[in-house]
């Protein structure tokens, strides 16, 4: 029996007396197998249908078989399983095991899930959007359903705070691992594939058995693939690769047991993190690394970054080399930088785009308030894609979905794929042949950019020969649709189509790079193939380093635009300040989002409306360097901005210089409106605009938190400089610090100050955020300097204990 039977007794009483159960049990306890087996026999549970929610559709299938086969059963009787594009279940099936996507379905067709008694959450400390969806919506069902049960199970979470917010009971399953030995290895300077190479053949020369390696990415296993295979591995070696990238069958071979008197390597994503049981792993070497991607809702983008792992994702990778005998772990860091990471990783739908949840929400008839959420749903994401829903016709502007947006949410897609496949439908209608065909091949291949390689043209035309999921999920999209798919495809209707499905992407060239309808720039690598077209729809591009790189577009025409979205788009009046003339002017323009499509000269006639709305257009064509930004403006902006990282969540606003100019009329508005020469911009007291931003609760706090100076113990009042790097700083004189073994804070205490100690001529002495350890350590070398330049001063042995003073030996003395 596994260690998770020793709490069955409990398990049982508790889900007797409670609707909501957390378990707690590490790796290898048996929660995802051996417990749903023991419920099903149970006679607690006869008759009683499961529903079990696993992240991966690796695991999925994985672990349906698994049970099926301790049944002695098929898969799709007593035990089965659901995921994208594959089923496997009946009539029979009591157990039923579901990745995210389809949880969420299921409980947007059925609310009440009549046919479910009980809801395993497993691997839940992944803390998934998906699953942190369901479990809202769950938290709903159980209102209508109080018999419902749910028992939520994680390897390693914050329980405590878990329990809290569900007021549920935890239980907690000891486990039964053999201890795994964790060896640190230096990181050197060499690429992190040569690194990982080597602590490979370092393993199969020193260990036996199979060895898994932690990679943050499909790069990263490719390069350390390629590079044990120059070394050369020993001819019993087998080397797999696991990704999610990979069809179902190829993740199958690289976990399935290597064939006897054979070891394997698996160099795997995090994939292999929980869940998913390797044969035979004695070995784990982990980089310490994964790649996780970051909604940036200024940009409207995610980033893919390459981030550090918590402690306890690099504990749950440990673990992976003790389930079967004792083991050893090669983490690629120091005992003393892994003490410093994060706990547990942030869940993903603090960092995620919210599109596709928020129209979950809106489908499921109530607003994302009325949910009871275990970490709500940042507003400023949330805000991004209500508008993108807006914009694709799917909720209105109270939130509620609409006709089109049911539709949409039919399709189980990304919104702005099912934007792109309704609006082929209505080409259909106009007389457009196998426009809902080509849409269907071309949601398939941008569901998963990893597939977009070289012309998307060229792509179209072969997927059915070249990539077979794709083409599997093109033929779905069309039975939803009620089409047919067609060899010959319009491609010229690609341009089109694309733009319904990213209408903020549209790129007007615009110097070297590219202006978007959402406002931002981005610019094509190198010697692209689209380099040169005036306008763009843009597939795929993401930050790299400080630019926003278009890796997959399309070449379109305005003409195009213009026919397609006539319906949409309206000419406005605009007022615009010439810098040559030095006089206003009026035009009438057709713009689709910021990309200005026509224009045409239109009366001027000018108030104070259109003297603000022309100052508007001038900043924002300019950008906020050409108002005139005192220090005490700017200082205050850095002060905001540092409240609103430390306290995101409290309402303050935001002084980003893409917030300020996308809110130009909120702020600035009534002083531009009074403004006749672009000279009188530098007049604008900008500090006190952007004070009218705060209400006087939230100044009275900015001043006690973060306040503009700090009175040193000899009463000197010091101003601190919120702009330096590093963070807030000030200067003062050695000697007015004498006897301080604190360094002066902020926000009660959580931020210390950057203190630049000076020399009596306030020459630079010494930076430090650590006085005591200033005084102890640096102290004597600066004491015989400062005697040598400045004898008339007081430079005492121990400055902790002397008095602070500003005054000369001589002055002190009278």
């Amino acid at each position: 029996m596994l260690p998770v039977a020793d709490i069955f007794p409990q398990l049982l009483s508790l889900l007797q007396q409670h609707n909501k159960v957390i378990l707690s049990a590490p790796p290898g306890a048996g929660k995802s197998t051996y417990l749903p087996f023991y419920l099903l026999q149970h006679p607690d549970f006869a008759g009683k249908k499961l529903l079990m929610l696993e992240p991966r559709r690796l695991a999925a299938k994985s672990i349906a078989a698994y049970l099926a086969a301790q049944l002695g059963e098929a898969v799709g009787e007593t035990v089965g399983y659901q995921i994208r594009q594959e089923q496997k279940h009946g009539s029979k099936t009591r157990l039923l095991i579901v990745t995210e996507g389809v949880l969420t379905r299921k409980l947007q067709q059925d609310p009440e899930l009549t046919a479910v008694d009980l809801l395993l959450f497993d691997e839940f400390h992944e803390r998934s959007l998906h699953a942190d969806l369901a479990l809202a919506l769950c938290l709903e069902v159980q209102q209508l359903r109080p018999e419902l049960q749910l028992l939520i199970m994680s390897a390693t979470l914050d329980m405590a705070q878990l329990a809290g917010k569900l007021n549920a009971p935890v239980l907690a399953s000891e486990g039964r691992s053999y201890p795994v030995t964790v060896e640190y290895a230096l990181p050197g300077s060499q690429p992190l594939a040569q690194q990982i190479a080597g602590l490979v053949q370092q393993a199969l020369s020193k260990h036996n058995g199979n060895i898994l390696v932690f990679l943050p990415g499909q790069a990263e296993i490719n390069q350390s693939a390629q590079l044990l295979e120059q070394q050369g591995l020993a001819a019993n070696v087998q080397l797999h690769r696991l990704l999610g990238s990979l069809t179902l069958a190829q993740q199958q071979a690289a976990i399935a047991a290597p064939p006897a008197g054979l070891r394997k390597v698996v160099l795997s994503t995090n994939l292999a993190e929980t869940s998913l049981t390797i044969d035979g792993i004695t070995v784990v070497i982990d980089s310490g690394l994964c790649r996780q991607s970051r909604f940036n809702p200024r940009q409207g983008l995610s980033v893919l970054e390459t981030c550090a792992i918590s402690q306890a994702a690099a504990t749950q990778r440990a673990g992976r080399a003790g389930r079967l005998s004792p083991g050893h772990c090669y983490r690629l860091d120091t005992a003393e930088k892994w003490q410093r990471r994060a706990r547990f990783e942030a869940p993903e739908i603090e960092v995620s785009d919210l599109t596709a949840l928020r129209l979950e929400v809106a489908a499921w008839g109530c607003q994302v308030d009325d949910l009871h959420w275990l970490t709500p749903p940042p507003a400023a994401n949330l805000a991004v894609a209500e508008q993108l829903l807006q914009q694709l016709g799917f909720i209105d502007s109270k939130g509620v979905i609409t006709a089109s947006g049911r539709q949409a949410h039919k399709l189980a897609t990304d919104p702005r794929l099912a934007a792109m496949l309704l609006h082929a439908q209505q080409l259909e209608l106009q007389g457009q042949r196998h426009a809902s065909a080509l849409a269907c091949v071309l949601a398939a291949i941008l569901e998963d950019t990893r597939v977009l390689q070289g012309d998307i043209y060229s792509l179209l035309g072969r997927v059915k020969q070249t990539l077979a999921q794709q083409w599997q999920q093109a033929q779905s999209f069309a039975r939803l649709l009620g089409c047919q798919l067609s060899e010959v495809l319009p491609l010229e209707l690609v341009p089109v189509l694309a733009l319904r499905a990213f209408p903020d992407r549209l790129a007007k060239r615009r110097g070297q790079g590219y202006q978007l309808a959402n406002g931002i720039g981005a610019v094509l690598p190198d010697n692209h193939s689209l380099s040169g077209q005036p306008w763009l729809v843009v597939l795929h591009m993401q930050q790299f380093g400080r630019e926003n790189r278009i890796y997959h577009a399309v070449s379109i025409s305005p003409d195009g635009v213009l026919s397609d979205w006539q319906a949409e788009l309206n000419w406005q009046t605009q007022t615009f300040w010439d810098d040559k003339s030095g006089s206003f002017f009026t035009e009438q323009q057709l713009k689709f989002g910021q990309c200005l499509l026509a224009a045409k000269p239109a009366a001027l006639q000018l108030t104070a409306e259109q003297k603000q709305q022309a100052w508007q257009n001038y900043i924002a064509s300019k950008g906020l360097n050409c108002l005139n930004w005192t220090d005490t403006a700017l200082q205050l902006r850095a002060r905001v901005r540092l409240l609103q990282q430390q306290q995101s969540d409290a309402g303050w606003p935001d002084f980003s210089d893409d917030a300020l100019l996308a809110t130009l009329p909120n702020w600035l508005g009534s002083y531009l409106a009074q403004i006749s020469k672009s000279t009188a911009l530098a007049q604008i007291p900008l500090y006190d605009a952007l004070l009218q931003c705060l209400n006087y609760q939230q100044q009275q706090i900015l001043n006690q938190l973060l306040p503009t100076h700090w009175q040193a113990p000899t009463g000197s009042r010091l101003s601190i400089n919120y702009l330096a790097e590093g963070g807030p700083r000030l200067s003062v004189r050695v000697q007015e610090m004498y006897g301080q073994m604190q360094s002066p804070t902020l926000l009660q205490g959580k931020i210390n100050i950057t203190v630049e100690l000076l020399s009596p001529s306030r020459q630079p002495l010494q930076v430090t955020q650590n006085l005591a350890s200033f005084w102890q350590n640096a102290w004597q070398e600066a004491r015989k300097e400062m005697r040598g330049r400045y004898p008339k001063h007081y430079w005492p042995e121990d400055p902790a204990q002397a008095m602070p003073t500003t005054k000369t030996k001589k002055a002190m003395l009278r």
